[in-house]
Parts: C-alpha cells; sequence; structure tokens
C-alpha cells in the first residue's frame, strides 16, 4: 500500500495524497484530497470537509488512474503526521469510483385477463 502524505500547499490548503515518488525538490501525489476544516455556526464544533483536487467526472476515463500531481517543495510544507483512520477511509471513498448504475429496465407488459 502506498503511503498516505501530508502537506500543506502553497495557498495554505492542507492536502493529501498517496505518494507516488519523491525528490530533493519535487514530491508526486496521487489523488491529492484537500481537507477543508471550518467551525459549525451553532454549536462551535469544526465539521472537516474533503475535497479532490479535481474531480474524476472532469478526466476522461482513460486519465482517471494517473491522476498525479507534482508539487514543487520550495512552494510547500511537508508533514510527518500519521493520519486517522477515519480520514483515510473518508480519502479512500472519495477516490473510489462509484459502481456504474444498472439500466432501468423497461415495465412489464401488462396482460389484461378480462375485457373491460
Amino acid at each position: 500500500m502506498s503511503k498516505i502524505k501530508t502537506i500543506i500547499d502553497h495557498i495554505g490548503r492542507t492536502v493529501i495524497g498517496k505518494l507516488v515518488e519523491e525528490s530533493e525538490s519535487t514530491l508526486t501525489l496521487s489523488n491529492p484530497v484537500i481537507i477543508h476544516v471550518t467551525p459549525n455556526p451553532q454549536n462551535g464544533q469544526l465539521q472537516v470537509q474533503s475535497f479532490p483536487y479535481i474531480f474524476m467526472e472532469f478526466l476522461s476515463k482513460e486519465s482517471r488512474d494517473k491522476n498525479n500531481w507534482t508539487f514543487n517543495k520550495k512552494s510547500i510544507v511537508l508533514s510527518e503526521v500519521q493520519l486517522d483512520d477515519k480520514i483515510i477511509m473518508q480519502y479512500d471513498n472519495i477516490n473510489t469510483p462509484a459502481p456504474a448504475q444498472a439500466t432501468p429496465q423497461a415495465e412489464p407488459e401488462v396482460i389484461k385477463l378480462f375485457e373491460d
């Protein structure tokens, strides 16, 4: 299993993604996801939302398994935190394609047993 990396991108967003490769100057993440935290105005608790860097629906079907983003290390902050399993599960759910929906079946033909 690929290692999940956490970074702060060049505009201050927390981003997680599966590490594809890392060099001295760059870091490449597969299917990066933005973690957004906001306070709930009703109760003051924090709400955590996750958004893909780019929605899979925007990508061609052929390129959806190659959704890699390369970040320049000079413009990001790297972290070695270990994320909670709930965040990892949320990441996996965002990046798991929904199963194809079955095509609706035609209504069965109604056969009248008695004439009106």
